[in-house]
């Protein structure tokens, strides 16, 4: 059951960060950035997807992750990307909810902002290195 939902996990997050990383950062690299109308619900709606599979997979892969020199299937670089998964993701997620917050001026939502957009381009490209990790074993 376990391993189900591991699955389950990481098919939800990369599910949706193709969903967020075409919406998001296709925008910006197309130079349709700020987001704006359909694009935008699509991304806003893809973000709770993004955030409940990455807590099951930070839940259910952890173990199997760690550096303690068992007899895990991974490799070092893919339990080193998986940790970077979650800390980048974590980053987003915080990053794109705190602008929410009455507690920063413009500036520091300017600043959450582009931390969201450079930790979400970490997060894209540990996503796809890692699934090319996982494919290659």
């Amino acid at each position: 059951m376990k391993l189900g939902w591991g699955k389950l996990a990481y098919a939800a997050v990369l599910v949706s960060v193709v969903v967020l990383t075409i919406s998001g950062i296709g925008t910006f690299a197309l130079g349709n950035a700020p987001m704006t109308h359909w694009v935008l619900m699509l991304h806003v709606s893809a973000a709770p997807l993004f955030a409940l599979g990455l807590a099951l997979l930070s839940l259910t892969w952890a173990a199997r992750s760690r550096f303690d020199g068992d007899s895990s299937q991974q490799g070092c670089a893919a339990k080193a990307l998986f940790w970077l998964i979650l800390l980048s993701g974590l980053v987003v997620i915080l990053s794109g909810v705190l602008p929410m917050t009455p507690l920063f001026g413009t500036h520091g939502q300017h600043t959450l902002y582009l931390t969201h957009r450079y930790s979400a381009m970490v997060l894209t490209a540990a996503v796809v290195l890692h699934f090319i990790a996982r494919t290659k074993r």
